[in-house]
């Protein structure tokens, strides 16, 4: 677990240690090396260098602010939507030592990428099942800001073993 005091700078702190409660994270976040990142600016560390763990949580919270800034559903549907968005190829970039305001376009477009990757792999799946049209971030956004109730579907494992589950939903969701 971490100490709370040592990360004051970050915004999300609950989301995130909600997060260590959850095995997959814990090992995601054990197997990072303490290598130091050099930091640009140290208004926010407070130091010249951060280790890849608080490169890894200030990435992750940047994450967290990202999506709660674009999507405005419950705290708690909100803080599910990101727990099912960071266990896919995209999260690469929590873990990269570019420092976060060296380069905020690319940490969005991954931001972006991250955040489509389980919605994308759902509708290449339902498309075969139903006719749904695949929605860009900004169109994705504006659906689960409008539907606000139960849009955390678009983001769970969808199979063909669970879909006539998902299928009146996703419908209920996108008519």
């Amino acid at each position: 677990m971490i100490n709370i005091n040592d990360y004051n700078y970050l915004n999300n702190i609950s989301d995130i240690l909600s997060f260590f409660k959850d095995k997959s994270f814990l090992n995601l976040y054990n197997s990072i090396n303490n290598d130091k990142i050099k930091v640009t600016s140290n208004l926010i560390h407070n130091k010249e260098y951060i280790s890849r763990k608080e490169q890894f949580l200030f990435n992750l919270d940047n994450y967290i602010s990202y999506i709660k800034n674009n999507v405005f559903i419950s705290p708690l549907e909100l803080r599910y939507i990101i727990s099912l968005t960071l266990y896919n190829k995209y999260n690469k970039i929590l873990y990269s030592d570019i420092y976060y305001y060296d380069n905020t376009s690319l940490y969005i477009k991954e931001f972006k990428n991250m955040f489509m990757y389980n919605y994308n792999k759902n509708v290449f799946l339902l498309k075969i099942y139903i006719n749904i049209e695949k929605l860009n971030f900004k169109e994705l956004v504006n659906l689960i800001n409008t539907h606000k109730k139960r849009t955390y579907c678009l983001f769970e494992t969808i199979n063909k073993n669970n879909m006539n589950f998902y299928i009146p939903i996703i419908e209920s969701l996108i008519s």
